[in-house]
Parts: C-alpha cells; structure tokens; sequence
C-alpha cells in the first residue's frame, strides 16, 4: 500500500510542483500595477498558457497538471465556502439584495441566450454568463464542475472574465463622471456588475473610501449568491440527465455540497474567524495551482479557434448587465 501511494504521488510531483511554482509566481505578478486588476486567477492561467506556449510541457508533467486541474480544483471549490458571510445579505438591504438577485438571474439567462445568437457553444456560453453574474473566475471553475465542461472550454471562460472585467474597470472609470450617477451610486453599479472582487475594489475605491467599501459589499453580496446558484444549476444539470439519488451520485456534486456546508459553519460562527481567513486563502491559492495548470494543458490554437464572438458576446452581456443595472439604481434610488 506504502509503495503503491509514493509511486502514485512521484508520478504527480513533476506537474504538480510545476503549477505551484507558476501560482507562486503569478501571486507575485498579480501585485504589479497593470495586473493587479485581473487577479491571481486570472494572471495564473496567462502565465501557464505562456509557459506552455515557449517551453512546451513534458509527458511527465501530465499526470499532475490533471490531477491540479481537478482534484485541487474541487478542493478549493470546497474551502472557499469559508468567504461566504451570508449575514452579507441581511447587511446589504433589501434594495441591493434585490438588484443582485436581478442581475444573476437576467445574467445567467440573458447572456447564455446572447452567446447562442453570436453561435458561441452551450456550455461556453453559460460559463460566460455566470462568471459574468456572479463573481467571474470563481464562479467559472466552480460552475465548469457542475456542468463538467472541459478545460478548454473552462480556460477560455476564465481568461474571457479577465478580459472583460478589465475593460469594464476602465469604462467604469473613465466615464463614470458622465453617468449620471453619484459616487456611491457608482460603487453599486459596478459592484453589480463587474466580475472579480479585485476588479470592483479597483473600480469604486477610485471614488472614495465609502464608495470603495459600498461597492465592496455589494459585489460580496453576489459571491454568497454563488452557493445557491450552483444549487439550482446542479439540480437542473442532474434533471437534464434523468435525477439521480445516490450516496456515489447526489443530484448536485459533493463538492459543491461541501462548498455550502463550510458557507454556512462559517455564517453561524461554527468556524472561528482566524481559521475562515485561513481556509479561504487556501483555497484560493489551490485555485490558482489549478488555473496554471489549466493554462499548462492549454494550446493556443484551441483559444484561437474559439473566435472574437465569444468576446462580443462577453462584451454584450456585460452591456446589458450594465444598462440594467443603471436603470433599476435611478429607479429605486439605491444608493
């Protein structure tokens, strides 16, 4: 037994240990100015796509990128239950509940049918539209699960949410004085609507620390919105194939099981503070482990052959996300 689990992890070392020298790396690089917006996810995928691209990827790495890009994955898709607060939403009101709910559901709906009109595949066009609703990269590697997409369909969706939420942070600063908004306006809007948490703090503590702080809050309000989101996406992934019930197949992945469980410990002050803060940067260094290993397993003719019209698509959806958005903020007067 001793032999057969050394001999299994020396098989995994070589690509494991790679992807963890490129998430060190790329945590490094996240801090730097021009990619501090797109976040170590993000950032991490670039880099293990570049890296395979110019030094190319040895047989031996594989078995450990693969076992990075989903058992990893999956573990940090659990831990990272421990960055839900759901007493978020009962601080946020019921206005701002309102507008996130509004925008997860239109979002989910609105730019998975906007993907199929620009012919984007199903399973694309439905990362796009959560990762877009939700909280990006996050939601995206979460929901690839549920869904079991590929990770050639999973790397695109993740480097499209740092495309797009880039230029959403620069659009929302450049013309956020044009829009008719006050600053704390402002921070709802683009905590409603942009992807990554960086991404937000990015866009609203340009205004201010209050805005900054509101925006903040609003988009962590989306986050704890992910945990019944994958609920109702992995009933509807496990109708679609026939429900099934089972201890080895639950209707939802047990993964995602887990990823509410240590939500809700975490809401109700079963896991003590020190230890969520601990959890969750865990499991968002595994998501970063998995993201380079994604982008070690990804040739870059396969994101080619994908097509600028998933970024219109992208780009659409966030449009609309964001004309919504401004509209139901002048109407109810959210602020």
């Amino acid at each position: 037994m001793g032999s057969w689990l050394s001999s299994n992890w020396a098989r995994l070392l070589p690509g494991t240990g790679l992807a963890l020298i490129l998430a060190l790396a790329s945590y490094w690089l996240a801090t730097l100015p021009g990619l501090k917006v797109m976040g170590a996810l993000t950032v991490a995928l670039v880099v293990g796509i570049a890296w395979r691209a110019t030094a190319g990827l040895s047989a031996v790495a594989l078995p450990g990128t693969g076992f990075t890009a989903r058992s990893l994955l999956r573990t940090g898709i659990v831990l990272m239950g421990a960055r839900l607060d759901f007493a978020l939403v009962a601080q946020a009101g019921p206005k701002v509940l309102f507008l996130d709910i509004l925008m997860i559901v239109l979002g989910i709906a609105g730019i998975a049918w906007i993907a199929r009109r620009f012919d984007v595949d199903a399973k694309l066009g439905m990362l796009v539209a959560i990762g877009t609703s939700i909280c990006g990269a996050s939601a995206v590697v979460a929901a690839a699960s549920v869904t079991k997409a590929d990770e050639e369909t999973t790397t695109l969706a993740v480097a499209l949410m740092g495309i797009l939420g880039t230029l959403g942070v620069l659009f929302f600063v450049l013309a956020g004085p044009f829009l008719g908004l006050s600053t704390m306006q402002l921070a709802v809007l683009s905590g409603s609507t942009l992807h990554e948490v960086a991404q937000v703090m990015a866009a609203a503590f340009t205004w201010g620390e209050a805005s900054g702080a509101m925006g903040t809050l609003v988009k962590l309000t989306r986050v704890v919105l992910l945990a019944p989101a994958l609920l109702v996406l992995g009933l509807l992934v496990g109708s679609g194939n026939g429900l099934r019930f089972s201890w080895k197949e639950p209707p939802i992945p047990w993964f995602v099981i887990g990823f509410i469980a240590v939500g809700i410990l975490g809401s109700v002050g079963v896991i003590p503070a020190d230890m969520k803060s601990w959890l969750a940067g865990t499991s968002v260094f595994l998501m970063v482990m998995a993201m380079a290993a994604m982008g070690l397993n990804t040739k870059l003719e396969l994101l080619k052959r994908a097509g600028m019209r998933v970024v219109y698509a992208g780009l659409s959806g966030f449009g609309l996300l964001t004309v919504v958005s401004w509209l139901i903020i002048k109407t109810l007067n959210i602020h």
